[in-house]
């Protein structure tokens, strides 16, 4: 998306004060946003999903809801605007359990306490404002096995899947991808995929 016109964002979080915060730190940014909703549980998040969805262009979720979890508002997000990207707002390290369950649903994890220069640089990664630039290099640095394997992880295949059609281990291919993931600055799988396809690598 170019800068043509601002980011609809939608902010998801229990706290007022940490959302007023955190309006600050994208007015201080620089990014040409508008918040088009705060809510601040599952059940107002839902709502507007369902009938606004389509409007958002950013979701800036907290993990920990009065009613449920970033899980509950994601099956949101994937049932009426799956297009929408998500930023998980993590004050607090998760359980490796649930961050192997959530990172493939998201676009990336941000810190609760950001600063604008780091909120811009994430965001304007998310929607291409500069990942053209930064990124674009990288690509011919990716050996001819992680290019495959980012290939494979666009069509949907699972680490399990890409190690039996490449005959290695499925381990092997985790340590592949979180290679490439340092590379190119990414934090799941689902960015991996957004990056395959704006750079050409899915055939």
């Amino acid at each position: 998306m170019a800068n043509k016109r601002k980011i609809n964002i939608m902010i998801v979080d229990d706290h007022p004060i940490f959302r007023v915060g955190l309006k600050m730190t994208l007015r201080y940014s620089g990014i040409a946003f508008q918040v088009v909703s705060e809510t601040e549980n599952v059940m107002q998040s839902t709502e507007y999903l369902k009938t606004n969805g389509h409007e958002l262009d950013l979701l800036l979720l907290d993990f920990f809801l009065t009613d449920g979890t970033a899980f509950d508002v994601l099956d949101a997000v994937e049932l009426y605007c799956p297009s929408v990207k998500v930023l998980l707002l993590s004050g607090e390290v998760l359980p490796p359990k649930v961050m192997a369950q959530i990172r493939d649903r998201i676009d990336g994890f941000i810190g609760k306490n950001v600063k604008p220069d780091e909120m811009k640089q994430r965001i304007d990664m998310l929607f291409g404002t500069t990942l053209e630039a930064v990124s674009a290099p990288v690509s011919e640095e990716l050996s001819d096995r992680e290019k495959e394997i980012i290939k494979l992880c666009a069509q949907g295949l699972t680490a399990k899947e890409i190690g039996e059609k490449l005959h290695i281990g499925k381990r092997t291919v985790e340590t592949h991808k979180e290679r490439i993931f340092l590379k190119l600055g990414l934090k799941s799988t689902k960015e991996l995929i957004n990056y395959a396809v704006r750079h050409g690598l899915t055939e």
